[in-house]
């Protein structure tokens, strides 16, 4: 991206030439600033459009510490507190004895016993065996 700055500077320098525009070098020129100078409004624009969005994500950000504050008090848990939780929601790959395809199963499908197989529709069985 070009600084701001720099632009002005360019277009100031072109102005102190007195270019009218007789010549392809000072029509260049002259175009060059113009199209700076557009370059210039369009990137002002950006920033005034990041600015507001930094602002209304310091918002969000705030009301979000006052919800969580409302909704745990003091106690607010962190992410390391959920590392020994254990849902259940475990998933295992198995391969289907028809079709040798590898299919993602849940420890429940587990726990029933069999799985059909989505690919060939085989019914794969299996016994859960505890390890002690």
């Amino acid at each position: 991206m070009i600084p701001n700055d720099k632009i002005t500077l360019f277009n100031n320098l072109v102005k102190e030439m007195g270019l009218n525009g007789e010549t392809k070098e000072e029509k260049l020129f002259m175009a060059m600033a113009d199209a700076l100078s557009e370059m210039k409004e369009i990137l002002e624009g950006y920033d005034d459009t990041i600015d507001s969005i930094a602002e209304t994500l310091s918002d969000v950000e705030e009301s979000v510490y006052e919800l969580e504050d409302e909704v745990f008090g003091n106690d607010v848990p962190e992410l390391d507190d959920y590392d020994d939780y254990d849902d259940g929601d475990e998933i295992y790959d198995i391969t289907c004895t028809g079709c040798d395809k590898t299919i993602t199963v849940d420890y429940d499908a587990l726990d029933s016993g069999s799985v059909k197989c989505p690919e060939c529709g085989e019914l794969i069985e299996f016994t859960i065996e505890d390890d002690i």
